[in-house]
């Protein structure tokens, strides 16, 4: 390894599918694989080069250094909004993580998972994920600082329909993996992956992966409300030119016109 890796992702943009990758890439190489989050008040001992960082929700606070230094190598990933919004509520109705169970502020304390599910209907979940968690996340990529000279920054749908893996060599290549790294790396990255070796395996953490889920669960009520609450992040984050796609939603809902 070239360079030292740190690999930022989002809440529900391919953290745990990162995460297995590169702990698997660490693990081949004899790398120091390394959760931010689970060494964050001893980061600095913790990350013993060379090292391969995973922070899975791309806030580095008072360890904000580490992405200046010129022996790391970052790759950042997001992922289309509409999407994360839809998985994270899927996601957040059963899942055991523990902060989903635990008392949240305000007038109830109920926990964040039973506040969802409260809700009566996926409309009304969707809105509540939006101004909660999702709308968190949201945020997150918004703020992340996006003209750093060592990141090299990657969609998620990009490495979700990369299944002749054509991107997957610049990105290693990128991280500073050697030639001779790069064929473990590769094996990794298909063993791991939903559309490779992963898929055949049962798969707990993910409903399916697939992108452009939001196409067939977004209604125009949402749409708007979504655009209400973040108006300009799909233009922001490459996603979409303009709002044309809440009337392309709403044209693919009418009914067919009796002949």
């Amino acid at each position: 390894m070239k360079h030292n890796v740190v690999v930022a992702t989002h809440h529900k943009t391919g953290t745990v599918w990162m995460s297995t990758v590169f702990k698997s890439i660490a693990r081949e190489l004899g790398a120091n694989y390394v959760d931010f989050w689970s060494h964050y008040g001893r980061l600095e001992r913790a990350l013993k080069p060379p090292f391969i960082l995973l922070n899975h929700d791309s806030t580095f606070l008072q360890h904000a250094d580490v992405l200046r230094r010129q022996d790391v190598r970052i790759l950042h990933l997001i992922r289309d909004p509409r999407d994360v919004l839809i998985s994270a509520t899927h996601y957040h109705r059963t899942a055991n993580e523990p902060w989903l169970h635990e008392k949240t502020p305000g007038n109830d304390g109920a926990p964040y998972q039973q506040k969802l599910n409260a809700r009566a209907t996926p409309h009304e979940q969707y809105l509540f994920e939006l101004e909660n968690s999702t709308g968190s996340t949201i945020e997150a990529m918004l703020d992340w600082q996006y003209d750093r000279p060592t990141c090299l920054e990657m969609r998620y749908e990009d490495l979700w329909r990369d299944r002749s893996m054509a991107l997957w060599p610049r990105l290693v290549a990128f991280l500073g993996f050697e030639e001779s790294e790069q064929e473990v790396c590769r094996t990794c990255f298909w063993q791991h992956s939903l559309f490779g070796a992963a898929g055949q395996a049962n798969r707990r953490h993910a409903r399916s992966g697939e992108v452009a889920q939001w196409k067939r669960e977004f209604t125009q009520e949402l749409a708007l409300a979504f655009v209400y609450r973040f108006p300009d992040v799909l233009q922001l984050l490459g996603y979409e030119a303009d709002d044309r796609w809440i009337e392309e939603l709403a044209e693919a809902a009418k009914p067919a016109s009796a002949d």
